[in-house]
C-alpha cells in the first residue's frame, strides 16, 4: 500500500500536489463525461490555487501528446514485431484504448502537468 505522502499515491489518487489531501477534480470518476474535466479552484485542504495562469491547462495538451505517442509505440512494437500482427489490427487496437482511456488520459496528463510545477511540502502532512 503506498503512504499517502508519496508521490504516486498522489498522481494516482489525482490528489493536490501540495499536501496529498485535497482532489483536483470536483467528480472522482472520468467516465462521467460532463464533468470530466471539472476541477476544484482551491484544494480544499491546504487552499493551493490550481491553475496558475490563464490558459494554463493548455500545457497539459503536451503531456498527453507524449502519453498517446508512447502508446502507439508500445502497441506497435508489442503487436506488430513481437506478435507478428498485421498492421490494420494494431491500428484498431489503438484507436479503441485511445477512445476508451481517453477520459483517463485528459485527466492524467493535467495532474502530471501540475505537478511539475507545486511540490509536496512536508510541514502539511499528516
Amino acid at each position: 500500500m503506498l503512504a499517502k505522502t508519496s508521490l504516486l499515491y498522489g498522481i494516482i489518487n489525482c490528489k493536490c500536489p501540495q499536501c496529498h489531501r485535497g482532489n483536483l477534480f470536483m467528480d472522482s470518476n472520468p467516465y462521467h463525461l460532463k464533468h470530466l474535466l471539472a476541477m476544484n479552484q482551491r484544494c480544499n485542504s491546504c487552499g493551493l490555487y490550481f491553475e496558475k495562469e490563464p490558459g494554463f491547462w493548455t500545457g497539459a495538451m503536451y503531456v498527453s501528446y507524449v502519453f498517446i505517442v508512447l502508446l502507439v509505440i508500445a502497441s506497435l512494437v508489442i503487436l506488430h514485431i513481437y506478435f507478428n500482427q498485421p498492421i490494420e489490427v494494431v491500428m484498431g487496437v489503438n484507436l479503441g484504448i485511445v477512445i476508451l482511456g481517453y477520459p483517463l488520459l485528459l485527466r492524467y496528463s493535467r495532474v502530471l502537468y501540475l505537478y511539475l510545477f507545486v511540490r509536496y511540502k512536508k510541514s502539511d502532512a499528516l
